[in-house]
């Protein structure tokens, strides 16, 4: 794949334009919207993508406090919204759905297990809250970040995408592939005659998978990608990242699954000094290092948490931990 560095971005790849030319003559312009987590487990920019087919579309739109800088990109890149003909959504979280009512005259298409973050601020609260963590406080705090901050709108998708179907956007052809895990409806995007995959937030980072939210699953997770290895591709494009675009070898996938056995094995090693609770293990802090950095309402601390439970209960059905009465042992201590 061939391509071109219309504006440079900073040391982390945000602001960056990227147009990209397939052999097939395919345009995609990579258009990354910056994030603001930083810390050392910082993923970078969301990357959006313009899809240049017969029939142009956005695979994403953006994270909050980003529209300008994503039109502008797109100026940049020569594009206009009202040239784009559809907004396909990989998953419902906010960096990669904020800014769909910038194009209000292309279609909304998203998979309906996520589609409910578009219609309800409630639902996307919820999706990163178990029900019994969940008080007044907290959702006061979410709805006014969501209303005031984050400018929050809702929007009926036009189009619930399905596992296997094949959309047609003239000369191009992609096929969607429901990849759960990161959330119950993530989406990947096969470029079926160009042998390119969008992988989206299965984002091959070094850091490893987030399966942080309610409906995520660390089993979902592996199962989605070992299924992405098995098809043939040339290059992966991914939603997080300095470089957007990798090789097209399983290699990386299976090194990015990897970090979740290494996070097992970690666990592993740390309740093999002796029985732990919960609260203990989330500040041990195998995933995230034991930060506390704070974005708003969200805190790492609540996703270390999140997977580590995740973590507790998957090797408790293997049969190498058990749970009694909120203190985890290794089976046989």
């Amino acid at each position: 794949m061939n391509y071109r560095i219309l504006q440079k971005g900073d040391e982390n790849g945000n602001g960056m334009v990227v147009k990209f030319r397939l052999p097939s003559g395919l345009e995609i312009l990579g258009l990354p919207t910056k994030n603001f987590y930083g810390g050392h487990w910082d993923l970078g920019p969301t990357w959006n993508y313009a899809v240049m087919a017969d029939e142009p579309f956005l695979v994403d739109a953006g994270r909050y406090g980003q529209g300008k800088n994503l039109l502008d990109m797109m100026k940049i890149a020569g594009i206009a919204p009202d040239d784009l003909n559809f907004v396909l959504i990989s998953h419902g979280h906010e960096d990669h759905i904020l800014y769909n009512f910038l194009f209000p005259d292309a279609q909304l298409w998203v998979h309906a297990l996520d589609a409910g973050v578009f219609r309800d601020m409630d639902v996307f609260i919820h999706q990163f809250f178990p029900a019994d963590e969940m008080d007044e406080e907290t959702k006061t705090v979410w709805t006014q970040l969501l209303n005031e901050v984050i400018k929050y709108r809702p929007k009926e998708p036009d189009r619930l995408l399905e596992d296997e179907e094949i959309l047609d956007f003239g000369h191009t052809r992609v096929q969607v592939l429901h990849t759960p895990g990161h959330t119950a409806g993530h989406l990947s995007f096969h470029f079926i005659d160009e042998g390119v995959i969008f992988l989206a937030d299965l984002d091959l980072v070094k850091f490893g998978p987030y399966y942080g939210d309610n409906a995520s699953s660390i089993d979902d997770t592996i199962k989605s990608l070992e299924r992405l290895s098995k098809i043939d591709a040339d290059v992966y494009l991914v939603s997080h990242g300095k470089d957007a675009i990798l090789d097209g070898d399983p290699a990386h996938i299976q090194r990015y699954i990897d970090v979740i056995y290494q996070r097992d094995e970690k666990l592993l090693a740390y309740l093999a000094s002796g029985p732990k609770t919960l609260q203990e293990i989330t500040a041990h802090g195998i995933i995230y290092g034991g930060h506390t950095l704070a974005n708003g309402a969200w805190d790492l601390s609540r996703s270390e948490k999140s997977m580590m439970r995740k973590h507790l209960d998957r090797l408790g059905r293997m049969g190498s931990v058990k749970n009694e009465n909120g203190i985890y042992k290794l089976n046989g201590q």
